[in-house]
C-alpha cells in the first residue's frame, strides 16, 4: 500500500507539469556581433542567422497560437477552456516578439558599425 500511494504521488508530480506546458519549441536566439570588428562573412553570417531566427520565431508564435485554438476547440462543457493556456501562450509570444526586434535591432546596428569601420572605396 505504501508503495502505490509513493507512486501515485510521483506520478501526479511528473504529470502535472508536463500538462501545463507547450509543445512548441522556441528558437535559440543568436549572439550580437560587433559589426565595427567583423569581416564581412561574419557579417552576412549574423544576417543570415538573424534572418532564420526571425523565420523560426514566426513559425513558433504560430505554433503557440494554434495550441490556443485547438485547446478551444476541443473545450466541452465537462472540460472547459483553461485561459491559463491562453495566458501562458501569449506571454510566451509576447517575449519572443521583443527577441525578435532586439535581434532585427542588433543586426541592424551591426550593419550600420561595419558600413562606418569599412567605407566604400
Amino acid at each position: 500500500m505504501r508503495t502505490f500511494i509513493c507512486l501515485v504521488f510521483l506520478g501526479s508530480v511528473f504529470a502535472a507539469p508536463s500538462m501545463a506546458q507547450t509543445s512548441c519549441v522556441a528558437p535559440d536566439q543568436p549572439t550580437s556581433i560587433d559589426g565595427a570588428t567583423v569581416t564581412l562573412d561574419q557579417l552576412r553570417a549574423a544576417i543570415s542567422g538573424a534572418k532564420q531566427f526571425i523565420a523560426s520565431s514566426d513559425a513558433y508564435q504560430a505554433c503557440l497560437g494554434k495550441e490556443i485554438d485547438d485547446q478551444k476547440a476541443a473545450a466541452t462543457r465537462d472540460k472547459p477552456f483553461d485561459k491559463a493556456i491562453a495566458t501562458r501562450n501569449l506571454a510566451l509570444a509576447d517575449t519572443n516578439q521583443k527577441a525578435k526586434e532586439s535581434v532585427g535591432a542588433s543586426v541592424n546596428t551591426a550593419i550600420a558599425a561595419y558600413k562606418k569601420a569599412h567605407p566604400a572605396q
